[in-house]
Parts: C-alpha cells; sequence; structure tokens
C-alpha cells in the first residue's frame, strides 16, 4: 500500500504543468533544433525593451555562394539582346523587347529586395557614405574613418567584400573604392539611411 501511494505522489508531481510544459518544450527543441538554429541566425535585428538593439554584423551574413560573380543583367545587356526573330513586325518587336524589359526590371526588384534582407544597417550606411563622396576613396581612409563606428578589422572588410560580391562598388588594384552604377541605382531605389552613431 506503501508503495501504491509512493507511485501516486511521483504521478502526481510528474504530472503538473510545470513539470509536462518544460517536457513538450525540452523534445520540441530538441526534434527541431536545426530548424531553429537557421531561424535564429535569420534574424538580423533584436530589439530588447528599453531601448537596446543587436545587429547582426555583416561578416556572419557572408554566404558561400557569395564567391560566385551573380548573374548580369544590366542596361548594357538589355540593349545587346539578340535572339527576337527579324521577322516580326515593328509593333511585335516594340511589344517583346517591352516584355524583355518588364522581366529584366522584376529580377532587379527581387534583387534589390533581397539585398535589403540581406545587408546589415551598417553595410546599407557605408554605401550611402560611399556614394555621397564627390570622388573615389581608398580603403585606408575608409578603415580609418569607420575604426571608431565598427572597432573590428574584420568586420570592416566584411563590409567591403559584401558590397564587391553583390557589384555594388569596384576597389581598383590601387585599393580605390567606387560606387557601381547599380549601386548608386539600388541606393536611389532604398532611400538614403541615418548615418552610424559609435557602438561603444
Amino acid at each position: 500500500m506503501e508503495v501504491a501511494n509512493m507511485v501516486l505522489d511521483y504521478l502526481k508531481v510528474i504530472l503538473t504543468w510545470p513539470v509536462l510544459s518544460n517536457s513538450v518544450a525540452l523534445v520540441f527543441i530538441l526534434l527541431f533544433r536545426e530548424d531553429l538554429k537557421a531561424l535564429i541566425l535569420r534574424i538580423a535585428k533584436i530589439k530588447l525593451p528599453g531601448g537596446t538593439e543587436i545587429d547582426t554584423p555583416q561578416s556572419t551574413r557572408l554566404p558561400a555562394e557569395d564567391n560566385k560573380p551573380p548573374p548580369q543583367a544590366s542596361a548594357q545587356t538589355m540593349q545587346a539582346v539578340s535572339g527576337i526573330p527579324s521577322d516580326l513586325s515593328t509593333q511585335q518587336r516594340a511589344e517583346v523587347e517591352a516584355l524583355l524589359r518588364s522581366h529584366v526590371a522584376n529580377s532587379y526588384l527581387w534583387e534589390y529586395r533581397y539585398l535589403n534582407h540581406f545587408l546589415a544597417r551598417s553595410t546599407q550606411v557605408i554605401l550611402d557614405w560611399l556614394i555621397g563622396l564627390p570622388n573615389s576613396t581608398s580603403y585606408e581612409l575608409y578603415d580609418s574613418y569607420f575604426l571608431p563606428l565598427i572597432p573590428s578589422a574584420n568586420e570592416r572588410q566584411a563590409i567591403i567584400t559584401a558590397l564587391q560580391a553583390h557589384h555594388l562598388i569596384h576597389q581598383d588594384s590601387s585599393g580605390l573604392i567606387s560606387v557601381s552604377p547599380k549601386g548608386k541605382e539600388y541606393q536611389q531605389w532604398r532611400g538614403e539611411l541615418p548615418p552610424l552613431t559609435n557602438r561603444s
């Protein structure tokens, strides 16, 4: 009889809502740990109570696919579009060209939406800063200017790498950084962001 009462007491403790809810949460975390890890890695910014913000640095957002050059679909490509049959009437040819232009514009729209998601805020602000300069600038000037705002040298390099990977800037062999027409077009589409403030 005492053993039965002891078993019942244990069951009463085990079947209480705190123990059951913690067990369900633990099983859920174990079953979906990879999905939860991917979700957490995709979070770009977290706002905590009291106004504190945690921002994901650009260096953690550089996927391995960025080593591959993206497909080119510039205005020069549109001008050099070939393959439109020559036996089309002028009106049909204009319709085909309009359709091609709309598809290219649509692809740019999705690419710019992707950049809004992928590029960290600091990277986008640095693109705005580069666009605001009258001439090309050296990597050393960029590096020293943003040293107080972005203390990590790896992070500053990751920002330039991300901008180059998406052809928003060019860096020549002497280290001069200039903004590409695509970078200016993306910034114009997105709008200007407020400047960075000191993180310390």
